[in-house]
């Protein structure tokens, strides 16, 4: 383009008025540049036109001196060299080229080029080097950053690439239609499952359950529903987030069924790494769910004992139809405030009725909906006639941690109970609460002359939760500014939390703390901090479970997650409580397929620690428990009877037959009786086994023998099984006490809400009641807690023993934290921030 108007320039004429120019004649110009006429054209295009006029004259320049000698080069270059201008730098024929174009300009714009190209040449070599200077810090800085990108992706090219492949092969050639999705999650399991058993991936249901059981709350209506499952879902109650559906009536026990938290791979290591153990006592890994996806059919080759196995699943999936979809806990303040009652029997939902087709999963989608909305619930109720509707309002369900809070035997004693169950979101402030609601009925019972004396923290059959939630509980507790744990691991920057606030619990109250061997993770975080800061007496039958590890959870494409181990933490003291050391598979080729390897931790291989008093602790097996109080033992028939659900089928029947009165005490000696023979009759069509918890390996024994041709032996196993289900027939006078409670608290499920069943339970609680009685022996609590003298503060003194295993703390790089309403202290050592996504 033209710079400046042509009408103006001093070496163009225009030839005629509103023509097109015939010719342009050059002023100024060296008689070596010739101009082409033009052709005719409009007066727009003739500013390109004149663009490439230039260019020619530019270019006939170069070629005119390129024919003069050396000689007018060299005094050419002398002259405009020692002029200093803005050309001094450029060749010769260059330089002239520019020059005659220059001369074409208007006199201004010649100036405002020449001040431009001078300053321009002036500053050239300082911006060289700073360009360059950018471009090489650009260079390094992008490699930098995509380097370990290439390096990652130059690693693991192969495996993935054959992964895919192998799955779209199947999925194009494979004899039968196949499902890539579960074929991939298979995979990916089997490749987690050889690393521990909290490695795990999530898909989109998991991941939300997930996030639901350590958020605490949920969309929903406060129910937990059971029934029979397609095989291909995970066993559940359904509406609430939790993974397993357990009866209310089930009393505490050192058994329970896995969960996202605490998995049943976990326990039964656990299980079969401390056999002997005086916590555990049977063997919980043959409950199944039952799943009737297809029919069970006899077989031309079945012996007589698989016709029997499946003569017993038809008969079990019968009963499973029959019972339907059932109600297993109905929260208080949401359906139980409704209406709904343990052991309802789910007819429709909406009006929509439910068939023996409609799974728990189906239930629950139903249930759940945009809070705010209704749900119509029908159900049958035992001992009520005809189908009973309610109208439900969905709504954000908060699932409490905190099941029961209560002041123990008389008000003026001032000993509290607090059970806490898990460790979600809210722990921390329930807790709290808890506490300051107990201290202010004490007060009130005494006028104001005693505050709280004893408080029993009930930690047993806790799975754990969030490690920030153990912080919080455990900050109310223990002294200002007590480390309280740290973490660290490959990958993980090591962190160490530090309590900033004076405890709610005054110095004064005597802290027990109830542990066993379901006690995991953010439970033993508290219980390791009690003990090693010698604050309180952990009592028990035996150890905690051991689970010192910390898995994060992070978020993955189509809504899954990958839940994974980072880190091990360290109670205050400096030791990592975990009890099961893992190792990674050895491949598919290996004994156990390619699963992780679970060892002990070996007795010669714990370390000795030290409390604040001195007194003596050990890594590598859980909290041991200071104060050591037998738990009750689940009997074998008791265990039977739980797991086959007969107590509650009894409470049925009870309800149709029965009303309930003001008398709680309704097991009596007559309804015992008729217990044992309800269970008799199932016992004799078939329906149970009282030796179901030995029946297994005897039937495996039989199997044996039968194939090795010894049948005489296999008769005499017979005659054992007969001789073993008289002995557990005996049972019922043995443990005859505890099976009327399991009856009673059945019973009383049905009409009265959980917390009111807690209630009635702890007063039985052996445990408990030992607890209950060491508050009132301080003479005894501070000799188990190595105090001297009088001293019974729980006050601000002694700093624990250093975690030899984190290095020095780095105060510098602290920041305070407020996580709900307690404030702690996080101390980074190496200046790296925590994720943000960590859970224990």
């Amino acid at each position: 383009p033209v710079i400046g108007p042509l009408r103006s320039s001093p070496i163009v004429h225009r030839i005629g008025s509103g023509q097109a120019f015939n010719s342009i004649v050059s002023q100024d110009v060296p008689d070596s540049i010739r101009i082409r006429p033009l052709v005719p054209m409009q007066p727009p295009q003739l500013q390109f036109r004149y663009a490439n006029m230039c260019t020619t004259a530019l270019s006939a320049a170069k070629n005119n001196n390129n024919n003069q000698n050396n000689s007018d080069d060299e005094k050419e270059d002398s002259e405009t060299d020692s002029s200093g201008g803005p050309l001094a730098k450029l060749t010769a024929p260059i330089r002239t080229a520019i020059a005659a174009l220059l001369a074409l300009l208007p006199q201004p714009v010649q100036d405002f080029l020449t001040t431009v190209s001078t300053k321009f040449a002036a500053i050239f070599p300082t911006l060289r080097v700073a360009v360059a200077s950018f471009v090489v810090g650009t260079v390094l800085g992008v490699g930098a950053i995509l380097y370990p990108v290439y390096e990652s992706i130059e690693n693991t090219p192969e495996p993935v690439m054959l992964f895919e492949t192998i799955l779209s092969d199947l999925d194009r050639g494979y004899v039968d239609k196949v499902d890539t999705n579960k074929l991939f999650e298979t995979g990916i399991s089997a490749m987690l499952k050889s690393l521990d058993p909290y490695t795990e991936f999530e898909g989109r249901q998991e991941a939300e359950e997930l996030t639901e059981s350590v958020s605490g709350q949920y969309g929903g209506v406060g129910l937990v529903i059971s029934g029979a499952l397609r095989k291909e879902l995970p066993a559940a109650a359904v509406d609430m987030p939790s993974t397993s559906a357990t009866t209310i009536d089930e009393k505490s026990s050192d058994q329970g069924q896995g969960s996202k938290l605490l998995p049943q791979d976990a326990i039964d290591d656990n299980l079969r790494l401390n056999e002997g153990s005086s916590d555990t006592n049977l063997d919980t890994t043959s409950q199944q769910p039952i799943v009737y996806d297809e029919a069970v059919l006899d077989s031309p080759d079945d012996d007589d004992d698989t016709l029997a196995e499946k003569a017993e699943q038809r008969r079990a999936i019968k009963r499973a139809r029959e019972n339907g979809i059932r109600v297993v806990n109905a929260f208080e303040g949401y359906a139980y405030d409704y209406g709904m009652r343990v052991g309802d029997k789910l007819l429709a939902i909406d009006g929509r009725r439910l068939s023996d087709t409609n799974t728990v999963e189906d239930v629950r989608n139903m249930l759940r909906g945009v809070p705010g909305t209704f749900v119509d619930v029908s159900f049958l109720r035992d001992g009520v006639e005809g189908e009973t509707t309610v109208s439900i309002p969905r709504t954000v369900v908060q699932v409490s941690d905190v099941k029961l809070a209560t002041l123990l035997g008389k008000a003026e004693d001032g000993i509290g109970y607090i059970q806490l169950s898990g460790f979600n979101a809210n722990a921390g402030r329930e807790v709290r609460t808890s506490i300051l609601g107990l201290q202010r009925l004490t007060e009130d019972a005494t006028g104001g002359s005693k505050s709280l004396q004893g408080l029993v923290l009930d930690l047993r059959n806790n799975p754990g939760g969030l490690l920030n939630s153990a912080v919080d509980v455990a900050s109310l507790l223990v002294p200002q500014g007590s480390d309280i744990v740290s973490a660290k691991g490959r990958g993980f920057p090591g962190v160490l939390y530090r309590s900033m606030e004076r405890p709610i619990l005054s110095p004064s109250t005597k802290l027990t703390v109830l542990v066993n061997g379901q006690t995991a993770s953010a439970a033993e975080i508290v219980s390791g901090a009690v003990q090693d800061l010698d604050v309180g007496v952990i009592v028990g039958a035996d150890r905690t479970f051991g689970k010192g590890l910390v898995q994060s959870v992070d978020t993955l494409p189509f809504g899954s997650a990958l839940k994974y181990t980072v880190a091990k933490y360290y109670t205050p003291s400096g030791r990592c409580i975990q009890s099961t050391n893992y190792a990674e598979g050895e491949g598919p080729n290996s004994n156990n397929g390619g699963k992780y390897r679970a060892s002990k931790v070996a007795d010669k291989d714990m370390k000795t620690y030290f409390t604040k008093h001195g007194r003596e602790v050990k890594d590598g097996g859980g909290v041991a428990v200071d104060f050591k109080v037998e738990s009750e033992k689940t009997s074998a028939l008791e265990f039977t009877l739980l797991r086959t659900g007969l107590f509650s089928d009894f409470a049925s029947k009870w309800s149709r037959e029965n009303q309930l009165t003001n008398n709680l005490d309704i097991v009596t000696d007559s309804t015992y009786q008729k217990f044992k023979q309800f269970v008799m009759e199932r016992q004799k069509e078939g329906d149970i086994q009282l030796d179901a918890v030995y029946s297994g390996p005897i039937d495996n024994l039989k199997k044996a023998l039968t194939q090795s041709g010894y049948k005489g032996t296999s008769k005499e196993l017979e005659q054992l099984r007969a001789s073993l289900i008289k002995d557990i027939e005996r049972d019922f006078e043995k443990y005859k006490k505890e099976i009327k409670e399991d009856i009673g608290q059945n019973i009383l499920a049905r009409y009265l809400p959980e917390s009111m069943l807690l209630e009635i339970g702890i007063k039985r609680d052996s445990q408990v009641q030992a607890a209950v009685e060491l508050i009132r022996d301080e003479t005894s609590f501070n000799t188990l807690l190595g105090r001297v003298g009088d001293e019974t503060s729980n006050g601000d003194g002694g700093k624990p023993v250093a975690n030899d295993g984190l290095g020095t703390v780095i105060a510098s790089n602290s920041d305070d934290i407020i996580e709900g309403d307690t404030h702690f202290h996080i101390v980074f050592l190496g200046g790296q921030d925590i994720p943000s996504r960590t859970k224990n």
